[in-house]
């Protein structure tokens, strides 16, 4: 009894152990695949969406595959015995025994599968609501302002019907299933007993051969049972490791080359040779883009929202590829360098601040990992960030909210400028860097992103004018297209476009 309890336990510890460090693996893996994909695949998609396939899909996966570990091998061992032991006691009771199976085999293959569609129109719903989910979460600011409460507790209540009716669905083919099995479990002792009574009568076997064939009938019958329990799980199984290897078939836009160059000297020359991209085919972003940013020079991007300011920005590290063209750094083909080489010599300020749950202190370091405390005090008066700090009760070591909440706009913008500064990169990109701050920390903090520009090529892009008026030249874009280029005095005597957008804003003319 003593080793019959410990084998029990090393194997239930053993097949838990196993499956659980599969699903580890799967989960590493796939977070491992989905951070490659190109940024496409994210603009394309929800958060919410891809972290219930990353969460949930992985989830329903891992039921199977401890269910599978610990059953499907003593089972289908168990009724191979069992079966060769029936058939010894009696061949003509055995084939009425298993007279039912094609039921058996019916349900395994025909509801199989569409267990299988259920549960992946299961996922796909728990992938929209999650997503929504999300969205809400995330603006629930703007939900209050707007008062949509009541309209978006009819929204997730619809959404909870679909869900519900597609988990009737699944349930449905479950509850077949399980009746033939049962049905097949009931009838085939019954038809059995009725051969082998009719055997007794004509002397033909006795009643205890029968009592035994029928004893390890009803053991045989028991993994069937749990193999087709088994069944239903491995459907509902499939169909999430269907949509988790949907992400895996996902290849990346972005490809670094097997013999991609390591970057020695970064001199910063960037040149775009006749660019044209767009997101979706036959769209063009950009179109025929020719622009070389020498070294140390600051270059601003002015011009409508939607003209292709960001994009091209988005280009030099490599977050999208051209369609056509060439991008070049220092002569080289962006393609021909290593990526990890070319984003380590970019520091990049958007418009959107990015901080991460944890401390401040933390989010400082995902620039300069070594960093010391000395350095992170430096890049945060650099950035007209210490004042406010200094003065938080626990410094450098405060909390950060998901998102940030807890900080200002103008806060979150000076802490990823201090970001900036502590990276110290040979190339510069600022989308909208300042766009968050008020009229006094704006000057600051020019003041500081003028220190930081010197020397290193740089690409700026604002819509406020009064934030560009001092770059080595001014690009002007439109509809994809470069339509003027030059230093501001120069564009504003050419009396064009630049000129008109300068006049909007300092002298609040329409045209």
């Amino acid at each position: 009894n003593l080793f019959w309890m410990a084998a029990c336990y090393l194997r239930s510890l053993f097949t838990a152990k196993a499956g659980h460090r599969m699903i580890r693996d799967l989960r590493v893996a796939l977070f491992n695949h989905v951070q490659r994909l190109s940024h496409q695949f994210f603009a394309r998609r929800q958060t919410g969406a891809i972290v219930s396939r990353m969460v949930n899909d992985i989830a329903q996966a891992q039921n199977f595959v401890g269910a599978a570990l610990t059953n499907v091998w003593m089972d289908s061992v168990l009724l191979l015995v069992l079966f060769i032991v029936l058939l010894n006691l009696h061949a003509m009771l055995t084939l009425i025994a298993l007279a039912l199976m094609p039921i058996f085999l019916f349900s395994i293959k025909t509801l199989g599968s569409r267990i299988r569609r259920a549960s992946r129109e299961v996922q796909q719903r728990v992938e929209v609501i999650s997503g929504g989910l999300q969205e809400k979460i995330a603006g629930v600011t703007i939900v209050k302002g707007f008062t949509r409460e009541p309209e978006e507790l009819e929204r997730f209540a619809s959404q909870s019907d679909k869900l519900y009716n597609r988990v009737l669905r699944s349930v449905h083919y479950s509850a077949i299933n399980e009746m033939l099995v049962g049905f097949v479990v009931l009838t085939a002792p019954g038809l059995v007993l009725w051969y082998g009574s009719r055997q007794i009568l004509q002397g033909q076997l006795t009643v205890g051969e029968l009592t035994q064939f029928l004893l390890y009938l009803t053991m045989f019958y028991g993994p069937i049972q749990r193999l087709s329990d088994l069944n239903v799980l491995l459907s509902n199984s499939l169909a999430a490791i269907e949509r988790i290897f949907e992400y895996f078939d996902m290849q990346p836009q972005v490809i670094e080359k097997p013999n991609a160059q390591r970057l020695r000297r970064v001199v910063g020359t960037i040149e775009f040779d006749k660019i044209t991209f767009g997101y979706e085919r036959g769209v063009p972003v950009l179109q025929q883009i020719d622009l070389t940013i020498e070294p140390g020079e600051t270059v601003a991007f002015v011009g409508a929202s939607g003209s292709g300011k960001s994009t091209l920005a988005n280009l030099v590290p490599r977050f999208y590829d051209p369609d056509e063209g060439v991008v070049r750094l220092d002569g080289h083909d962006l393609r021909d360098i290593r990526l990890a080489d070319l984003r380590a010599v970019i520091g990049i300020v958007n418009q959107e601040t990015i901080l991460f749950s944890g401390t401040i202190q933390e989010n400082l370091l995902l620039a300069k990992p070594n960093a010391a405390p000395s350095e992170l005090k430096e890049a945060l008066i650099a950035a007209n960030a210490w004042e406010f700090v200094s003065t938080l009760p626990e410094g450098l070591w405060t909390e950060i909210s998901e998102r940030g909440s807890n900080l200002s706009g103008g806060q979150k913008q000076r802490l990823a400028i201090a970001r900036a500064f502590l990276k110290n990169p040979r190339m510069l990109i600022l989308d909208e860097a300042t766009s968050a701050l008020d009229s006094k920390s704006e000057h600051q903090i020019q003041d500081a992103l003028s220190r930081l520009l010197k020397e290193r090529s740089s690409i700026v892009i604002a819509h406020r004018l009064s934030t560009v008026m001092n770059a080595d030249k001014i690009v002007v874009m439109e509809r994809g297209k470069i339509i003027e280029i030059g230093p501001h005095q120069a564009l504003l005597k050419r009396g064009g476009a630049y000129a008109q957008l300068y006049q909007e804003q300092f002298f609040h003319l329409t045209p």
